[in-house]
């Protein structure tokens, strides 16, 4: 019975036993699966694993020995804050507490000294645990030495970007999505007058004050909330694009004066795309918006000057467009301005030469000596200036000869911008003087002509003198053989002295024939009359005046009269002898 009853608390007891066995044999499988688990998630975790007791490493997984560029072997049973950088220790220790103490919740960062002398930078959990039957810390970590570099780079690309937009030329503001300014430049501060402390922060359309003296929206904020409306209370919207918006207008209250201003917005975006503000930029035009407004009053007076200039006047641009075509062209060429101005590809010259070619005022802009050649006269040619003649097929359907006047035309800075021409229609001139040298070389010939019958003419002259002077030979030849022989035989007859006297005188006015003096005399001074050259040849022979008067049987008073008559008319003075003045001339 005892026997039976002892074995039966042996099979109980064993029974029981291998059932104690079977669950340690269960526990321990999943003490042993639990333990495979744990490696298996301390090692491929991306988070850095590790346990410190005592001050020092127990335990580090792969990826926490090799933050700091070891193996773990090489870092269990050394401190745990050997690898902190040496400004952050006091830090760690700090933080590491509060959480540990539950005063912390929130990962905290530092810095390591890797293997290599390197910095890394740590994300940092810890939490307090039991390890090997004592207390101990673990520790969960990550790398985040990128995202601070990352972090890093875009706080000085920040900067940068601040600096930028700091130094540019134009005033330049900024605002984020709820209108709060972020940027407000130097260059807009010297334009407004308004420092950057009073307005960067502020919102509720504080930035529109300085140019409009009352809170509205202005251009940067069309970028984010786009307004048909406002958009046409700008003078000129010169670009509207989806990002981007540039316009002109003036403001009213720019430091108290109205201004004419140039602005171009457009959107601020993140890494994302997503748009986090918008940014504009602004330029005082005013002085080139009054410059512009008084080219534009200079350029009206200056085409109402061409309009009315007298001379057929063009004028065009660089690229060879027609900016003037005045009242005198449109008469002469039958075209009017609004059919030609704007017009290029040699429209112009179409009215003059029935084909698009280049005319003078082109040679101001592209010289062409081959071009040149073709004028019928270069009549002046200077570095701005050219006049020349020339003849034109079609002007009206008729062959002309025009006179033209080209210069370039210049800008404030003494650039060239264009050339202008003035134009004279000069075919009636052209054919008067074509007329004038017809005659004139019809006179020419006439010229020839005359001069022709003139040598005629002095062949028979000469001939005349020469039968002139034979006659002459003759009637002396005569006179002295057939005349004077019976003169000197009667000189040697007796007679009375009157007598004597008259042959004497016969004798006298014979040799007076064959002399060439009575010849002289009356050819030198054809006033003289015939008595005064009759009594002239008596002075000559050195007859007195009381001779004289007997031999013409006139008073001796009218001998000196007609001797002061021949002084006179031989424009004699007192000093000269009447008688070897009138030998001297035989």
């Amino acid at each position: 019975m005892g026997d039976s009853s002892s074995k039966d608390r042996m099979l109980q007891n064993i029974k029981k036993l291998k059932k104690e066995i079977a669950d340690l044999q269960k526990k321990g499988s999943k003490l042993v699966e639990s333990e495979q688990l744990l490696r298996t998630l301390t090692e491929k975790s991306f988070a850095g694993l590790y346990v410190v007791q005592d001050g020092k490493f127990k335990f580090l997984n792969a990826n926490a020995s090799r933050f700091a560029g070891y193996k773990p072997q090489d870092l269990v049973g050394k401190k745990s804050d050997f690898i902190l950088h040496p400004e952050d220790r006091e830090k760690v220790k700090v933080e590491a507490q509060a959480m540990l103490r539950g005063l912390s919740t929130s990962p905290h960062e530092f810095r390591i000294i890797t293997k290599n002398g390197g910095i890394r930078w740590i994300l940092e959990t810890v939490a307090p645990i039991t390890y090997e039957g004592e207390g101990a810390i673990l520790g969960n970590s990550m790398d985040i030495t990128d995202h601070k570099l990352a972090e890093k780079a875009l706080i000085e690309s920040e900067r940068r970007l601040a600096d930028i937009i700091e130094f540019l030329p134009d005033a330049t503001l900024a605002i984020d999505r709820e209108g709060t300014v972020i940027a407000w430049n130097r260059a807009i501060e010297e334009m407004t007058g308004i420092p950057a402390k009073d307005m960067t922060g502020k919102g509720n359309y504080e930035y529109a004050l300085p140019f409009y003296g009352a809170r509205r929206p202005i251009m940067v904020d069309l970028i984010l909330k786009p307004d048909k409306k406002m958009e046409r209370s700008y003078s000129a919207i010169l670009k509207r694009e989806k990002d981007l918006l540039i316009v002109e207008t003036w403001v009213p209250a720019l430091k108290g004066e109205k201004a004419f201003l140039w602005g171009k917005a457009g959107p601020l975006y993140d890494s994302n795309g997503r748009i986090i503000g918008a940014i504009q930029t602004i330029r005082d035009i005013t002085d080139r918006k009054l410059s512009e407004e008084a080219l534009r009053e200079s350029e009206q007076r200056l085409a109402d000057i061409i309009e009315f200039l007298p001379d057929a006047t063009l004028a065009i641009n660089r690229e060879g467009t027609v900016i003037a075509w005045n009242r005198a062209i449109e008469e002469m060429t039958g075209i009017r301005a609004h059919g030609m101005m704007g017009k290029g590809n040699y429209e112009y010259a179409l009215p003059f030469y029935g084909t698009r070619r280049p005319i003078m005022l082109d040679l101001i802009l592209k010289p062409d000596r081959k071009i040149e050649q073709s004028y019928s006269a270069i009549l002046k040619r200077e570095k701005d200036l050219l006049i020349v003649e020339t003849w034109v097929p079609s002007l009206r359907g008729e062959k002309a000869f025009l006179w033209g006047k080209a210069s370039p035309l210049y800008d404030t800075r003494g650039n060239i911008v264009g050339a202008i021409e003035s134009i004279r229609d000069i075919t009636e001139r052209k054919h008067a003087e074509e007329d004038l040298k017809r005659r004139e070389k019809e006179l020419g010939l006439k010229n020839v002509q005359l001069e022709d019958l003139n040598a005629a003419l002095r062949v028979l002259l000469k001939q005349r003198d020469e039968d002139k002077a034979e006659l002459e030979e003759k009637v002396l030849v005569n006179v002295k053989k057939l005349v004077m022989p019976y003169v000197e035989k009667l000189q040697a007859e007796p007679i009375g002295s009157k007598a004597v006297s008259y042959l004497g005188t016969l004798e006298s006015n014979l040799k007076d024939i064959v002399s060439p003096f009575a010849r002289k005399l009356s050819a030198k001074y054809v006033d003289l009359t015939n008595r005064e050259i009759q009594i002239a040849a008596l002075i000559k022979e050195d007859r007195t005046t009381k001779d004289i008067a007997e031999m013409l049987n006139i008073s001796e008073s009218a001998i000196n009269i007609h001797r002061f008559n021949i002084r006179r008319k031989l424009g004699l003075t007192k000093k000269h002898n009447l008688h070897a003045y009138l030998t001297s001339l035989a």
